[in-house]
């Protein structure tokens, strides 16, 4: 199904301004694989040097499987190897993960404002590219999480605008549920991934449950390393807010500072 032909991004449309947002985490992602090969210790002490504000370096690891099947007799290979590093700053709310397929950063604590974020971020991926030296990216990401506390007796339709399905001739609803849905945006070159589902609160009583409203919106269209990358991201942030405010009730903004 494809979105109303009129449909077109409007950056005179202004959303509300929340004091106590639900956000959990904000991700910025690039998937850019590097072109040159990096090695353990040396990237460690050039991220050392270029950030000296992210002091927590700690090494990441992927683990390969192959199947070697030279006889009837097929043998499972399992591989543990250094893939980069992860990197957080002074006060612990910025995270970068720094690999060989591309870097994702992320803020997660107390998100303080698109511009900051979107501007360190940059800052971040700037520095992949002058050590990494990606030759392209294959996909550009702005994915926000975020967590909203349901009491037992509240209905998910004090905070979704759109209610989840009950059952065909019973009329009862569902305790949990995932739903996953992905748009095609008309005449833009983006994609979303929305998700809405509920899980227990783990940091909570037992007597809450944590509604989850995923966004994910990413392009597979960006036409160089060294573009200006402020007016796709703008683009992507204005749909995450577009999608986010437009499923959530005024009784839920209300409860966030609007």
């Amino acid at each position: 199904m494809s979105a109303p032909s009129q449909f077109a991004i409007n950056f005179s449309e202004k959303f509300p301004s929340l004091t106590n947002s639900p956000i959990l985490e904000a991700v910025i992602h690039w998937d850019a694989p590097t072109s040159k090969s990096l090695e353990q210790t040396s990237l460690k002490e050039k991220l050392t040097n270029r950030l000296p504000d992210y002091p927590i370096i700690q090494p990441q690891y992927g683990v390969e499987v192959k199947i070697d099947a030279p006889s009837d007799m097929p043998q499972f290979l399992q591989k543990t190897q250094w893939s980069g590093f992860r990197l957080e700053n002074i006060s612990q709310n910025y995270v970068a993960q720094f690999n060989n397929t591309g870097i994702a950063f992320s803020r997660i604590k107390s998100y303080e404002g698109w511009e900051n974020f979107k501007n360190e971020a940059l800052r971040i991926w700037n520095t992949f590219v002058e050590l990494a030296e990606p030759e392209t990216t294959r996909r550009l990401g702005v994915r926000f999480i975020n967590r909203i506390l349901v009491k037992q007796d509240e209905s998910i339709s004090t905070y979704l605008t759109s209610d989840p399905y009950t059952l065909s001739g019973l009329a009862i609803s569902p305790r949990s549920f995932f739903y996953q849905d992905t748009y095609q945006v008309s005449d833009y070159p983006y994609q979303i991934n929305l998700v809405r589902t509920i899980q227990p609160n783990q940091s909570g009583t037992g007597s809450e449950q944590a509604l989850i409203v995923d966004i994910d919106v990413f392009t597979n269209e960006v036409s160089s390393i060294r573009d200006d990358l402020n007016q796709q991201l703008a683009e992507m942030r204005w749909l995450k807010n577009k999608i986010f405010f437009s499923n959530i009730t005024d009784t839920a903004l209300n409860n966030f500072g609007s």
